[in-house]
């Protein structure tokens, strides 16, 4: 499957192997690394954002249909006070999609081994 890893440092791979998209996603910092954007052609791309305490924003967006709604990870099981992320400049979120690391890797695996976006995480439209 032809797909492409591209980081907020401005790196990007074609056909990246998992070890590349997992240091890539372990680099996110919220200040000098981060965004990861993982691509696949004529499916959609996961774009991770974040990485601020170890919370991160992960949205799907579908690239057959552009009026198909994108969708955003979320852990129902967080809740409290809103989180900050560093998406573009730091921001406010609801604790429920600032997601943590284990949860962000499984879910971007599975996506990067079957080309499917997960069906046994929660996602949401955004």
């Amino acid at each position: 499957m032809p797909y492409r890893l591209k980081t907020g440092r401005g790196k990007k791979i074609s056909n990246p192997t998992w070890q590349q998209i997992y240091d890539a996603i372990l680099r996110m910092d919220g200040t000098h690394s981060k965004e990861v954007e993982l691509e696949l052609e004529d499916v959609g791309s996961i774009l991770i954002d974040g990485g601020d305490q170890g919370r991160y924003l992960v949205v799907y967006f579908p690239a057959e249909d552009p009026d198909t709604l994108s969708v955003t990870l979320t852990d129902l099981a967080l809740t409290g006070p809103d989180v900050q992320l560093t998406v573009q400049t730091p921001a406010k979120y609801p604790a429920r999609i600032a997601v943590r690391l284990p949860l962000v890797l499984q879910a971007v695996e599975q996506f990067y081994r079957s080309g499917e976006l997960p069906k046994d995480v929660y996602w949401e439209p955004s």
